[in-house]
């Protein structure tokens, strides 16, 4: 099968990918995942007559009803909100559930809803103290897309959007919300559907061959490149290995040739494949 070439063509808008693209995986796994584990139950326990607390415990109950449903592997049930139940002994299943959802890093949701509110705000503050919340690149890359060249900047992570806004008000680099036109999460799609970027591209009032989409997972490059979006893919330190071998600079997706990136600077500094609008 021949690879074709990607034409350069000018993006008057970035898309950005979050963990592994802006923000380390390891710092979603080693840092965020363990205190939201760590601090569930006793955030349960101080909000679970509020009615926002009941209604994110039942979305992630039906979701474990369809699990168990499907017999999806190692399932793990939600005790039903019934008087026979002792409240803390459904408060231990959602957070049994949780745990198991988060071993298997799912991308959900339920799960994505729950896990922001738990780690508001001491969870995210962590960031402002951790090292490596976000790339020693991303904060003068934003300055210089959204200063520089006038180009807005959006977010789209299978993180809820509440809980993007708190990553980035309180990353180690500072407060960088100011850098962002807006976060899109999975309630306008999953990121491997190319209906989502068609969707996102409507939201923003853009062309899909106007938007530059940077992500580290194949899948959502495959999807964005089918809608018509420019793409890069984001090669970072602890990222899974690529499915396909990087050859001078590239890698085959969908039949093309895609550019793969180290740091975003290398997107401004190779041209030939990528021009930001003036």
């Amino acid at each position: 099968m021949s690879i074709t070439a990607l034409t350069s063509r000018r993006y008057s808008v970035v898309v950005l990918d979050i963990e592994g693209t802006t923000t380390p995986i390891s710092f979603v796994h080693d840092v965020l995942f363990p205190y939201v584990s760590d601090n569930l139950e006793e955030f349960l326990a101080s909000h679970w007559e509020e009615e926002e607390c009941r209604q994110k415990v039942e979305a992630l109950r039906e979701q474990a009803q369809k699990d168990i449903s499907s017999s999806t592997p190692s399932a793990v049930p939600i005790l039903p909100a019934s008087p026979s139940h002792d409240a803390s002994d459904i408060r231990r299943s959602v957070v049994d559930n949780v745990r198991w959802q988060m071993s298997i890093d799912r991308k959900i949701g339920p799960l994505k809803s729950l896990q922001p509110a738990c780690s508001m705000l001491n969870g995210y503050r962590i960031s402002s103290e951790h090292p490596n919340s976000v790339y020693p690149d991303v904060t003068p890359s934003l300055s210089r897309w959204t200063e520089t060249h006038s180009l807005p900047v959006y977010i789209y992570s299978s993180g809820s959007v509440e809980a993007q806004k708190l990553l980035f008000g309180y990353s180690d680099k500072g407060d960088l919300l100011k850098y962002f036109s807006g976060h899109f999460d999975t309630s306008i799609g999953l990121k491997i559907e190319p209906s989502s970027y068609t969707r996102i591209a409507q939201e923003i009032g853009k062309q899909p061959e106007e938007i530059l989409f940077v992500s580290d997972n194949i899948k959502e490059i495959a999807a964005a490149l089918q809608t018509g979006y420019q793409v890069a893919v984001a090669d970072r330190p602890g990222n899974a290995p690529l499915p396909a071998p990087v050859v001078e600079g590239y890698v085959e997706v969908e039949g093309k040739k895609v550019p793969v990136v180290q740091t975003f600077e290398q997107i401004f500094e190779r041209t030939v494949d990528f021009c930001p609008k003036q």
